[in-house]
């Protein structure tokens, strides 16, 4: 398929033409807690040119607060996992997209949560 795989990241990133950011997960507990090797992938997706794609929580930002400054990765892209985070009121990027029909309408109902309308049989939905 053409996949590049690669144990170290590129000094380069100019070639690709989208980078999915699941570097961490949503329980990360703040900026200040990158230790090597991210510490040095943060700041390179921070400021590269190549759209960035991140899954449920762009890397770095905290899941409530979001980003504490602009010095962390801001996506153009945001794929929320069964539910949006408290962070993605700050996103600002072009398209949130939810991924995922996981949620019962009864937990729906229970903890007031407002998820879109799948259409038809599809898995994800642009918010």
């Amino acid at each position: 398929m053409g996949v590049i795989v690669s144990s170290t990241l590129p000094s380069d990133l100019s070639p690709y033409t989208c980078i999915v950011d699941a570097v961490f997960g949503f329980s990360f507990k703040g900026a200040n807690n990158i230790r090597a090797p991210f510490d040095t992938i943060i700041p390179a997706l921070v400021n590269t040119s190549v759209p960035i794609a991140s899954v449920d929580v762009p890397s770095g930002w905290d899941v409530e607060q979001g980003a504490p400054d602009s010095s962390l990765i801001q996506p153009d892209i945001l794929i929320s996992l069964t539910a949006p985070k408290l962070c993605a009121k700050h996103f600002r990027g072009r398209h949130h997209w939810l991924g995922g029909r996981f949620v019962p309408p009864s937990l729906a109902l229970k903890y007031s949560l407002n998820l879109p309308e799948y259409p038809g049989s599809d898995q994800i939905v642009l918010i």
